[in-house]
């Protein structure tokens, strides 16, 4: 089991997310989703991100790095949008954290104090290649930080920004189910290896 710490996208933690959280749990992982918005839930990018310009990036870094601290065993931290730009910054500047998926946004180091690759941190980046809030620089720019098979990025077609949300207008079913089979892989991986951390 591998403990997730799911944060959503700019639409706040909708019924999308949710339907994440439970494939998840699904497939045998405990699922902590915080609600960064306090209830609140958008129909759009638009308003969502307009909503988001109210957060305190900051703070929701530490929230996310004060609930992984509390957890036990492996700790993946997953997100969408905007939430994938929190766990990026809060996996790259607190050690400890075992794995970190980012899908609909990658963020350059040098915008959080170009620190160095946490040891014993793997990452997965997930977008389309036509997706007008990822620029392919700022992926490569972690790239060029990541140690030798530590990161991995996965390429879609289109520029569906939210293309894993089975109930907004960006869905995109063969590309999430490629997301899933990749998700779960990395998932297994992760919990393998802290079972058996001399295999590694």
């Amino acid at each position: 089991m591998v403990n997730v710490v799911l944060t959503h996208s700019a639409l706040g933690l909708d019924s999308n997310l949710e339907s994440w959280a439970e494939w998840l749990r699904g497939e045998g992982h405990q699922v902590i989703a915080p609600d960064l918005y306090g209830g609140d839930t958008y129909d759009t990018i638009a308003a969502g991100a307009q909503r988001a310009e109210s957060l305190e990036m900051s703070k929701v870094v530490q929230s996310v790095q004060a609930i992984a601290s509390e957890l036990d065993g492996p700790v993946v931290l997953m997100g969408f949008s905007l939430g994938a730009a929190a766990c990026e910054m809060a996996a790259m500047t607190e050690p400890g954290i075992a794995g970190l998926i980012l899908i609909g946004a990658v963020s350059s180091p040098e915008w959080f104090g170009n620190p160095s690759w946490p040891k014993g941190l793997r990452a997965q980046v997930h977008y389309t290649v036509e997706d007008c809030w990822v620029e392919p620089s700022e992926v490569a720019a972690l790239a060029d930080i990541a140690p030798s098979g530590a990161l991995e990025v996965f390429e879609y077609p289109g520029g569906a920004h939210l293309f894993a949300f089975p109930n907004f207008v960006d869905y995109e079913p063969l590309s999430a189910d490629r997301l899933r089979s990749a998700v779960r892989r990395f998932l297994a991986e992760i919990d393998e290896a802290a079972q058996h951390p001399t295999r590694t």
